[in-house]
């Protein structure tokens, strides 16, 4: 009797079945069963090694997370296990006979399945193959089936056995996964940071496409040649040894590449040395090691720094050698830098001042309180009297000696804090200077008034006169305008108004005849 035919029986006429490719037996026991595919109570009672095998086999299936059913070659169901009936959305499994197959498949896979369905019956089964259920009540269920043909004693397919597997839960683990890979690729793909995969040998085996941007290249210009050809000769060892020491650690699966910053320089595609800084671990992937490298250009950062590195060199040099004192202090006048110009003008040394008040230090008593009033008045109003401008103040020396100064402050914007820089000049020997300066001049005048208006003196204005003193004294024209305080283009017009009224051919000659006839003396 075929399972066709065992299936129309009622329950209480024992039958047997053929069961599907494997050979194995599905009994249907009398009606002590609670439904098809529910063992009886003596299900594994039983005399016949036959009847224990079919009630075995039929327990399995019973107790299977699957679902099974089996449904004749017109697709009607006429066995299945409670599995099914739940995952077809219906409570017990008698709901489910009789209806049809197609009745549970999503409208856009019916042609599909009727080709598989073909399959069946022509090769035998069908393996893994994915569909929408669509349930009694509706909602479609993600599901993976697998069906053979049942054979008669005459090799003909006589019915189909299918299990179903719910895959709802893989189908949200695999979206999941697939949102999650793609979100990575995305990071990756858009990070600035250049991501490289490299074989234990150096070869590249994968390349974000940041390298674009960072060296020039295309992914697939770089996968598969060697990193070494991209690292500067004169990094390669200290790049080996990082790599190495991080390759020979695979035993740990937290092992990795040393989590120092290792600053290195690779070649841009034009040629150019470009500065990268990376970290990287080490992957292990079928027992096989690989490198992680991340790395990013601070091209612009080294840079920067080099550059600033020579301001401060330059700044250094400046200070050094500047015949000016340049003293910086901060908003509480504490001192900053004091450079060696500085140490010899006020008698102390950068280390000693370097800390103290400026105020307390150089500054005498009498004007403490004045540079007090200025420093408060510039922080609320962001004006100063003395910025921007030279003025002559009055400096105290480490001895407690005062002199005369000429200062020049300049505010400097640092972040959220300004400091000042102090030029400051001493004008102790200018002073001297003007002075004798000063004195020679009241003497030249003294000398002048005297002979000012005498006759025979050719009608000289009392400044013509005293251009020929000094003239006959033989100083030049750029020494008499330094002595008189005037341009020597002055000096030169004087003296040809004193040629033309002397008739006089040179100031030689002028001279000459200013001392002879007593004009001068």
């Amino acid at each position: 009797m075929s399972v066709v035919e065992g299936a129309g029986r009622q329950p209480g006429a024992g039958t047997t079945k053929a069961g599907p490719q494997a050979g194995v037996p599905i009994v249907t026991e009398p009606a002590q069963t609670g439904g098809v595919g529910q063992p009886a109570s003596s299900a594994l009672v039983g005399d016949s090694p036959f009847e224990w095998a079919a009630a075995l086999y039929r327990s399995i299936v019973d107790t299977s997370p699957d679902a099974i059913t089996v449904t004749t070659l017109d697709s009607k169901i006429i066995l299945c296990n409670q599995q099914a009936a739940t995952l077809h959305g219906l409570q017990r499994v008698d709901e489910m006979i009789a209806r049809s197959a197609w009745e549970f498949v999503a409208g856009e896979d019916i042609e599909r399945a009727s080709r598989d369905f073909l399959r069946i019956l022509t090769e035998g089964s069908i393996r893994d193959v994915e569909y929408s259920l669509l349930r009694a009540d509706g909602r479609r269920v993600p599901v993976e089936l697998s069906a053979s043909a049942i054979i008669d004693k005459e090799g003909k397919p006589r019915a189909l056995i299918s299990v179903v597997r719910d895959v709802t839960e893989r189908r949200t683990a695999q979206e999941a996964l697939r949102r999650s890979e793609e979100h990575f690729r995305h990071l990756i793909e858009n990070a600035p940071d250049l991501i490289t995969v490299i074989e234990p040998s150096g070869e590249i085996r994968y390349q974000s496409p940041s390298v674009r941007r960072t060296l020039g290249y295309t992914p697939d210009e770089l996968v598969g040649t060697s990193v070494w050809r991209l690292i500067h000769p004169d990094d390669l060892r200290e790049v080996g040894d990082a790599i190495a020491r991080g390759l020979l650690e695979v035993q740990s699966s937290e092992s990795g590449l040393p989590h120092k910053l290792l600053v290195f320089r690779a070649r841009h595609r034009d040629g150019r040395w470009r500065y990268l800084e990376g970290s990287g671990k080490v992957l292990v992937e079928d027992g096989r090691a690989y490198g992680l490298i991340n790395s990013r250009d601070i091209t612009d950062r080294i840079e920067a720094e080099r550059a600033l590195e020579a301001s401060e060199r330059r700044k250094a040099a400046i200070l050094e050698t500047a015949l000016d004192a340049i003293i910086t202090i901060d908003q509480k006048s504490t001192i900053l830098e004091f450079n060696p110009a500085a140490e010899a003008m006020f008698g102390r040394r950068a280390v000693d001042a370097i800390g103290q008040r400026l105020d307390d230090l150089i500054v005498p008593p009498s004007l403490r309180a004045k540079h007090r009033r200025g420093m408060e008045r510039y922080l609320t109003t962001g004006k100063g009297r003395v910025l921007g401008q030279r003025i002559e103040l009055t400096g105290m020396h480490a001895d407690g000696s005062e002199f005369p100064v000429e200062l020049a402050i300049v505010p400097i914007e640092i972040g959220d804090t300004t400091v000042f820089t102090g030029h400051v000049r001493d004008l102790t020997e200018r002073k001297r200077a003007e002075e004798k300066l000063q004195q020679a001049r009241e003497e030249l005048e003294s000398r002048v008034e005297q002979r000012w208006g005498i006759e025979g003196a050719y009608g000289l204005t009392f400044r013509e006169l005293t251009v020929l003193h000094l003239v006959s004294s033989g100083m030049a024209d750029k020494e008499i305008a330094a002595t008189l305080g005037i341009r020597p283009k002055t000096v030169n017009k004087h003296m040809q108004r004193i040629l033309h009224k002397m008739e006089a051919s040179s100031r030689t000659e002028v001279g000459v005849r200013a001392i002879r006839e007593g004009i001068v003396g």
